[in-house]
């Protein structure tokens, strides 16, 4: 009788750590230049492997989320005030792929990813074509402004597209995902998203 217990008891535990195993997956979601949602549990990390090295990204200042990249990986961790909403970042590589995410609050429904690895083809045959052209004979005309690859040239060009009509900035691709995302709000100033002008080197916000 006491053997069939002992069974029965390591026979409970597995199926415990069957249960256990299954609240928390690993899935691979191929990037379509839309948002990719990713599902944590508050207190518990979640790790996301991009196709490349992680230089940078943006996160709101209010942030519920804590962020820790080494190499091709981000670490997320959710806290208890993350919004049934979710909440949304961007992250670059040091290429100048930039993919955008969203990280929603577990449910039965969606459980916590273990890990989530993105794939990019689309991205990746695009820069594959890029690095195949021909480096043309000069890399910037001359002006008597400094270029949008220098900060004040960049906030130049931002300039003369938000007032003045301009609509593009050489080498810069523009995102509007995250309009009307509330990055700043003091008692004094409320600033929000208006478009994101994207560069292989700096990012422009408006």
């Amino acid at each position: 009788m006491k053997a069939y217990r002992n069974i029965l008891a390591i026979g409970l535990s597995i199926l415990s750590l069957g249960i256990t195993t299954r609240s928390s997956f690993a899935r691979d979601v191929e990037y379509k230049d839309s948002e990719v949602s990713v599902y944590v549990a508050p207190g518990e990390p979640t790790q996301i492997r991009f196709p490349g090295t992680i230089a940078g990204g943006f996160k709101k200042k209010s942030s519920s989320l804590n962020l820790d990249r080494k190499g091709t990986d981000l670490i997320v961790f959710g806290q208890e005030s993350l919004s049934d909403a979710g909440e949304a970042i961007i992250v670059r590589l040091e290429d100048g792929r930039s993919f955008s995410m969203r990280v929603h609050r577990a449910s039965k429904a969606s459980p916590r990813d273990d890990m989530v690895k993105v794939d990019d083809v689309k991205g990746a045959m695009v820069k594959a074509g890029a690095d195949d052209e021909e480096e043309p004979a000069y890399k910037e005309k001359q002006s008597d402004y400094a270029p949008p690859t220098q900060v004040s040239g960049l906030m130049r060009e931002m300039m003369l597209n938000a007032e003045f009509g301009k609509t593009s900035i050489s080498g810069y691709r523009v995102s509007e995902t995250h309009k009307g995302e509330i990055v700043l709000n003091d008692g004094t100033i409320n600033a929000k998203v208006d478009k994101i002008y994207v560069g292989p080197t700096m990012w422009g916000y408006v």
